[in-house]
């Protein structure tokens, strides 16, 4: 007998005596078969506490493998699966929570006509409140030149009368305050021109992306 022929027997007695092994619980229908923590080989058929936190293979009748039923995860395996399944739904929320905002901007805005006509109400709100400060700021300064031209005639005095100090000071607090505002609506108008382009962009996107029946509603 040549090598090769003694490798061949070898080979098909080995299969031969394994799957004998499996006969008697091949007959119950289907086996399982896992590795325990020391590398053995463990078959019944039924699950066996052996394999509890091992990969456990599950067999046909006629020796097939059905499924896989895979180890339990670990601590840490578990809380990367939690992680990744956390991080999961909050993109998928905040994608729902994108398209309600698409559909809410194609029902608010029927045309870009609809987004210009709202930026200018805006703006219009922000002008009327720097036109607003503007009176104030006036106002101020005007009371601040009345305070200082009176204050001409204690030029030879130390001190000024504590009414004109009190003038003086609540002119120039409201010149302080009211420029501040007006800067703050000033800024604001920069911001709502910024919203609205990024709105008329987005809302150009949705529009071209949307077929051609729809588009044209």
């Amino acid at each position: 007998m040549t090598g090769m022929n003694r490798i061949a027997l070898t080979l098909v007695r080995g299969v031969f005596f394994s799957t004998a092994g499996l006969l008697p619980l091949l007959a119950h229908g289907q086996i399982y078969t896992c590795k325990d923590a020391a590398g053995r080989t463990i078959t019944g058929d039924h699950p066996m506490p052996e394999c509890a936190n091992s990969k456990v293979l599950e067999l046909s009748k006629a020796g097939v493998v059905k499924r896989e039923i895979p180890a339990p995860l670990t601590a840490e395996q578990k809380r990367q699966q939690q992680a990744l399944d956390d991080k999961r739904r909050f993109e998928l929320a905040a994608e729902e929570q994108r398209r309600q905002q698409d559909r809410a901007l194609l029902s608010r805005y029927r045309s870009e006509a609809d987004i210009e006509a709202s930026r200018r109400y805006y703006l219009s709100l922000s002008q009327d409140l720097i036109k607003r400060d503007q009176v104030a700021i006036d106002d101020a300064q005007n009371q601040l030149k009345t305070a200082n031209t009176e204050a001409e005639f204690y030029k030879h005095r130390k001190t000024l009368p504590m009414s004109l100090r009190n003038k003086i000071d609540d002119a120039n607090r409201d010149i302080a305050y009211n420029q501040k505002n007006m800067a703050d609506h000033q800024a604001e108008l920069t911001h709502i021109n910024g919203k609205f382009d990024e709105t008329r962009k987005h809302y150009r996107e949705l529009v071209g992306a949307m077929p051609e029946a729809q588009a044209s509603r």
